[in-house]
This record gives C-alpha cells, structure tokens and sequence, in this order.
C-alpha cells in the first residue's frame, strides 16, 4: 500500500491526503509497537529469572522420599550416599549398585515402561497391584525394609521424573530420581523374588460411603468441604485352616483433605500415616471388617501437586486394602489452572531462552520496520511540499 501511494503520488497529487492519513496511522503503530517491545523486554525479565533461579515447590518433599527433598545435583547425591544418609549406601549396595555405576549415571528422564519399577520408603500400593518389598542389612545394625512399585502406577504413565540413569553389572539399566533420591529400575532387583512370597491367606477389599451425600459410594461422587466418609476394611479367610492377620492401611493420602475423626479402635502412625489393628485369628471361611471415618477439611488446601510424590495432593483420596479406592475431592479452582499448565508442553531452559529470544526479535523488527516507515512518509510529504516530487 505505501509502495502504491508513494509510486502514483507525482500523477494524482490528492493522494497526499491518504498519505497523511497512513502517516497518522504509522504514529499509532510505532506507540503500540514500543508497548510490545516494552512487555515482551519485561517477559524475559521475568522468565529468566524462573528459568535460571525457579521457584521451590512448597510441597517438594514426601514421606516416602528415600531422601527426604531429594538432591541439588549428582555430587550432592554422592556425599549423601558417603554418608549413608536415610541408609542410602546401604540401600543402593543391597540393590547391586556401587559408587562408580552411581558416578557414571548421565542426567536423563525416567518414564513409565514396562516392568519398571520405583523404590519408596513405606508401601504405596498392594502386592496384588504388583507392589513388593525389598530387606536390606543396615551398615548400624539390624533390618531395613523399602518398598517397590511399578511406576505407571505412581506417577501414571504420561509422566516422568528427572533424574540420573546408568547401568549396574547386577541390575542392569537404573535411575535415580531427583526430587527424591529413590532408585527405579528396570525389573527387579535380584534380591527380591516375588514368586518365593507366601500366597495370600486372605482377600481384602475396602469400600467407602459419602455419609453427608446420603451415603453414596465414595469413589462415585466428589467429596466435598465438611463431607464425612466411612471406610470399611474386609477380610475374608477362603482356607481350609485357621489363619492369622491383620488389618492396617495407609491413609497419610486421605489425611491432605480431611481428618481422622473415628479410628474405629484402631492406632495412628503419625510418622507414616498407617492405621493399623491387632492381629486377629480368623476361622476357615470367616469374614471381620473394621470401619474408620474422616471429615473433610472446611476450606480445602490448593497446595500444588508434590514434586517427588505425584500423588500428594492431586485432589484425590486413595485408599489401598487389596484394592485402590480413588475418592474424587472438589479442590479449588486454583487446582484446576494449575492441572491446565501441567497439560502445556516442558520446553527446557534452552527451549524457553530460544522462545523468548525469537519474539523478542520479532517485535523488535516490526518496531524498527515502522520507524523507518513513518520517517519515509515524513521524507516524502517534505519533499511533496517543497516541489521536488
């Protein structure tokens, strides 16, 4: 259009009045153009400092952690693992990793595949869900006990963690996670053998009742602010012979949202959150059922979703007996903006910085490009004026 202008501008002098109009027009540009600028400079202020100094996660660390907030670096992890911090040595080595495998991991992501597997601190899961356990001989006397459990199941199979993987000569491929210290592995350790454990004596199940929504089923409808829930756990002997056993059950995931207001005779482990009873004896055939309640909190938490432990505060209340029950947990809005960005694309320091920069010299130009514009419309009124044109 100025090319137009400028070209038929010495054949229809009138056309110096659209001249004006586009020179006035050029004006308003160049003000919004600087606006851009101006707000795009200030972005990368504000991106590069939560790209090369991000914000900490208030709910960074977990019980489950092996370490509990995880590790800065790979060095850091070594000097915990010289000091056999959380038994971490101890840990790693009954795994059949040594010092100089941990020292040879390159940084890398660890995904849910199959048949891998994440260490946590207590269990998370059930052994029917595939969870096991793993002993281990602690450097200051006695027996330690971790957990294993398949990842897809932890973090979900769309997700990943950062961390560390390299290979061991004993297990073969392995990560180490950042947020946590915990080990992943592909199979398991050759210390564990699921197939050597005794076959379950008993069948557990668990269900709940929303006893505020007319005692709907828990996992059917959203818990909401004030709600109370009933929990019952069941066992059931299908033996031939007497057995013994025990109901315990960790409900540290249920305690975000609500609290224990009815432990029904059993005991609370404020460390890590389990509700257990006495062992009891039960009869070939027989069934008993212990039954706990909790309250939803008033005002519920939008704390975000924890880094090592995905499932901290994701607005459900999982409960494992014999089998998962997911009670659905009307969370504030905030958590919906926040399951909204978890959905956007991670692009990395290098990824962001190459963003920021391109934009950057996107708006620069077209800054630039009306500058020159709107001082060739004032070149050529001038000389329109003058008579040179």
């Amino acid at each position: 259009m100025f090319r137009k202008l400028v070209s038929n501008l010495p054949f229809s002098p009138a056309l110096i009045t659209e001249v004006g109009f586009y020179a006035r027009r050029l004006r308003s540009e160049e003000v919004t153009r600087k606006t851009t600028v101006l707000f795009v400079a200030l972005a990368l202020v504000m991106q590069s400092l939560a790209v090369f100094s991000p914000p900490e996660s208030v709910n960074a660390s977990s019980e489950q952690d092996i370490i509990r907030g995880g590790v800065s670096n790979l060095d850091d992890f070594i000097q915990r693992y010289d000091n056999n911090e959380d038994d971490v040595k101890d840990i790693y080595t009954s795994a059949g990793i040594t010092r100089s495998e941990i020292l040879a991991a390159q940084p890398g992501l660890i995904t849910p595949k199959d048949d891998t597997y994440i260490m946590s601190r207590y269990g998370q899961l059930t052994a029917t869900q595939g969870e096991v356990s793993m002993t281990y001989q602690r450097s200051i006397g006695g027996v330690g006990i971790r957990y294993f459990s398949p990842l897809d199941s932890i973090i979900g199979p769309s997700k990943s963690l950062d961390g560390w993987t390299g290979n061991s000569a004993a297990l073969g491929w392995f990560g180490i996670v950042q947020s946590s210290g915990s080990l992943a592995t592909m199979g398991l350790p050759t210390s564990i053998n699921p197939a050597e454990a005794p076959t379950l004596a008993t069948t557990k199940t668990v269900e709940a009742f929303n006893l505020t929504q007319n005692s709907k089923r828990a996992n059917q409808t959203t818990a909401k602010p004030l709600d109370k829930i009933s929990y019952t756990l069941k066992l059931t002997n299908h033996n031939s012979v007497s057995v013994t056993s025990s109901f315990s059950s960790r409900i540290s995931d249920i305690l975000e949202y609500a609290t224990l207001i009815d432990g029904g005779g059993g005991t609370l482990n404020q460390l890590n959150g389990k509700l257990s009873w006495d062992e009891i004896q039960l009869r070939p055939g027989e069934s008993q059922s212990r039954t706990f309640a909790v309250q939803l909190l008033g005002s519920l938490p939008a704390i975000s979703v924890g880094e090592s432990n995905p499932a901290s505060y994701d607005c459900k209340m999982t409960l494992s007996f014999g089998n998962s029950l997911n009670t659905p947990v009307a969370c504030p809005l905030a958590k919906g903006v926040e399951s909204m960005f978890y959905g956007l694309p991670t692009l990395g320091i290098i990824g962001n910085v190459t963003f920021g920069l391109t934009l950057l010299a996107v708006v620069t130009y077209f800054f630039i490009r009306t500058r020159q514009l709107k001082n060739e419309v004032r070149l050529i009124r001038h000389n329109f004026n003058t008579g040179i044109i």
